[in-house]
């Protein structure tokens, strides 16, 4: 499990708690709400909202009295330089703050992905598989009885990766996930809920064409994924708080 993982379960039981009584595009809309709530009030509570007011009025004075320069380039350095510094000043910080805040928010995005992004393909349906390299073979059993192997039942839903002559291994589908790979650096944040191929084997990368969920009834296909509807009800949301809130 990585760094972003950890809220995991706890969006999952309050979005299983959420669905006994809201649809999933209204708790897309409810998740987006609070994702822009909190992510802006937590912004608010960990800067130093007086120290960025007060930058950004030296930023705007600095900007203001390089507008009204009218002098010659070369004499005007002095109200560059103090513009840059007072931009930067500003930048140092709300910056800091920024990245403590948003983290919340893509803990919540990762979980978004996996829980909302993708799902099985239906009964009687084989996605397309991509093994790279391509000297590889994989195999999608995803239906009826699950075989015995070693004395134990394999998952109903697995894939088979071989060469010309022998199975080398096996990747069980625990969740509606269109990539499996070896481990990277960057798994130690976002780790793949499948798990990762072994490291003994020279096949690098699995991907699975997995239908994708959707969330509105027209459109393109691009059009009805999740991040349709989560962004723009954040945005809306966001721009609601930062307002309200006096947020600078």
């Amino acid at each position: 499990m990585g760094l972003l993982d950890l809220p995991a379960p706890v969006f999952a039981a309050l979005d299983d708690g959420m669905a006994w009584v809201l649809p999933p595009t209204l708790r897309l809309a409810l998740w987006a709400a609070i994702a822009g709530t909190c992510t802006l009030l937590l912004y608010r509570a960990l800067s130093p909202q007086a120290r960025i007011g007060q930058a950004k009025r030296e930023a705007r004075d600095a900007r203001q009295r390089l507008n009204r320069f009218d002098g010659e380039f070369a004499d005007a350095g002095p109200l560059i330089k103090e513009q840059f510094v007072a931009a930067f000043k500003h930048l140092g910080l709300v910056l800091p703050s920024t990245l403590l805040s948003i983290l919340p928010l893509l803990a919540l995005l990762v979980w978004i992905e996996t829980a909302y992004g993708y799902t099985y393909p239906a009964p009687g349906n084989t996605p397309t598989l991509t093994t790279m390299p391509e000297d590889f073979q994989s195999d999608w059993i995803g239906e009826g009885k699950p075989p015995l192997q070693n004395g134990e039942r394999a998952p109903l839903r697995h894939i088979l990766v071989r060469d010309d002559e022998r199975v080398i291994t096996e990747v069980a589908l625990t969740a509606p996930v269109p990539v499996i790979a070896q481990r990277q650096w960057w798994n130690w944040l976002v780790a793949n809920p499948l798990g990762y191929l072994p490291e003994n084997i020279p096949v690098q990368r699995i991907e699975i064409a997995l239908p994708q969920q959707t969330y509105l009834p027209f459109g393109p296909s691009w059009m009805r994924s999740w991040t349709v509807i989560f962004f723009p009800v954040m945005l809306i949301v966001s721009l609601l708080v930062y307002r309200w809130a006096r947020i600078e």
